[in-house]
């Protein structure tokens, strides 16, 4: 068959108007075998309805691109109907598979019939009305795939719209980034809070589309927490304006989204749903710090941010009585995430940054100090386990901080070492959970003594430094001789 088709087109029996004529009645075919058979053979209609509408978008864009027989209007309202007549098999055979065709040779009609005269502001429009009808088509199907295959779409087409620096181009693309936002960030949302109000007017698909619509998928999550984020690079990239107003726009909108999350929370079995607004507001508010200022104050702020997140979880989880209703996992790991890139930070800082100009006093030093002090106050507030590594790291930067100030001045290294010292001898006196780091941390810094200073101290200073660090082991050793008697007299 193939071999007598090419030989009819090389002989010039199937002319263009032809083959765009047998492809349209394919289509047809296709579509009219599908609808006779619904009933019989259910699962062969979106088989047959799905190639007609494929047929049919291929017809037209070789009638168009190709043969050159029609024109633009005549090729784009032609797409057009196919797309619409897809959607409508879709809902009206209950099969999320034909609706993601539509979705995608709708979105995909624009770059299927491209041509040099095509406007970014007609393109945004165009691809702003498909995804309001995919948005409703969601709504009231609650199809997963549908939803995200026109949430990468629509970020897609808005990805190939950047091709021209024209300020009418610039303005089309902001509508179309505003539009995909709000309508991810706000359909998706109100048929979680709605849906089970009205659980019977949605029926579920059997086989392997019961997932699209199970309630139980955590996947929505991804898509709220993405949405706001990306919008706000993508904003950001078309307009040549500062970081100032990007930071004041993520910060209104960690705002809203924190109010979301507050609203979400009441309402009863949301609990995943008020967890990710509450997370994309913590996110939105980092950005907004990273964008508004300099480094020293972003990693203060990104450290009392954290601190104030673990403090928020442990009130939610003293609020809620049903432990399986706490919604502060999900914030206590973005907690835990951002603490973890402080802690990287940290460890940045004490080592690559040069030596201050003033010891201790200095701006540096004291947004270190913060965020340790802050850490600290964290592990006040989180389970037990992540608490000691919370303080160990507090205290490990703690000992770098000292190094880091101390080694520049005259005489620094055995500052360092008489620092450590004093200050293991205050966790020893004064905390005593931590005798046993109070200790390691005096071994380490008679090591360092030992072993470092006795070759970069001048002598005086490194008799000074013996002299102080035996009579601290002195003490020390006849503190533990008395704490063991008292425990003996006592057992």
């Amino acid at each position: 068959m193939a071999y007598l088709f090419k030989y009819a087109v090389d002989q010039g029996w199937l002319t263009p108007t032809i083959r765009v004529a047998f492809g349209l009645v394919l289509g047809a075919a296709l579509a009219g075998i599908g609808f006779r058979v619904r009933r019989r053979e259910r699962w062969f209609t979106p088989v047959m309805l799905g190639g007609a509408a494929a047929t049919w978008y291929i017809t037209g864009f070789a009638a168009f691109q190709v043969l050159h027989l029609v024109s633009f209007p005549v090729a784009f309202a032609f797409m057009v109907l196919v797309t619409v007549f897809t959607f409508a098999a879709g809902v009206g055979q209950d099969e999320p598979g034909l609706a993601v065709l539509a979705a995608l040779g709708g979105l995909g009609t624009p770059f299927f019939l491209y041509t040099d005269t095509g406007s970014v502001p007609g393109l945004m429009a165009y691809t702003s009305l498909v995804l309001v009808g995919t948005s409703a088509i969601y709504f009231a199907k609650g199809w997963r795939s549908l939803l995200w295959t026109t949430a990468v779409g629509g970020w897609l087409v808005v990805a190939l719209g950047f091709r021209t620096e024209a300020f009418t181009d610039r303005i089309a693309l902001q509508g179309g980034i505003t539009v995909i936002w709000l309508l991810f960030a706000l359909v998706p949302v109100v048929r979680a809070l709605r849906g089970r109000a009205v659980p019977a007017t949605e029926p579920t698909p059997e086989g392997p589309y019961r997932k699209e619509v199970d309630p139980r998928r955590q996947d929505l999550a991804v898509l709220v927490l993405g949405m706001p984020v990306i919008a706000l690079f993508t904003s950001r990239a078309v307009w040549t304006v500062g970081d100032t107003l990007w930071g004041a726009l993520a910060l209104a909108a960690a705002g809203v989204y924190a109010v979301g999350a507050r609203y979400v929370r009441g309402q009863q079995g949301r609990v995943l749903l008020s967890a990710v607004h509450a997370v994309t507001a913590a996110v939105l508010l980092a950005i907004a710090s990273a964008l508004l200022f300099e480094d020293h104050v972003v990693f203060m702020l990104w450290g009392i941010e954290a601190t104030v997140l673990h403090l928020l979880v442990r009130q939610w989880a003293l609020d809620d009585a049903d432990p399986a209703e706490r919604p502060a996992i999900a914030l206590d790991v973005t907690a835990h995430i951002l603490y973890a890139v402080v802690g990287i930070w940290m460890l940045n800082r004490l080592v690559e940054l040069g030596p201050p100009e003033r010891a201790v006093w200095n701006v540096q030093a004291l947004a270190d100090m913060a965020v340790i002090a802050v850490t600290l106050v964290a592990a006040t507030a989180i389970q037990p386990t992540a608490a000691r590594w919370y303080r160990l790291a507090a205290h490990a930067a703690i000992l770098g901080w000292l190094a880091r100030e101390f080694s520049p001045l005259p005489v620094g290294d055995g500052i360092v070492t008489a620092t450590w010292g004093l200050y293991a001898l205050a966790l020893l006196v004064f905390v005593r959970p931590a005798r046993n780091v109070a200790l390691g941390t005096l071994f380490l810094a008679a090591g360092k003594l030992v072993v470092h200073d006795l070759s970069q101290v001048e002598p005086i200073w490194r008799i000074l430094l013996f002299l102080g660090f035996g009579g601290v082991f002195l003490a020390v050793s006849y503190y533990f001789t008395d704490l063991w008697n008292a425990s003996s007299r006592q057992s």
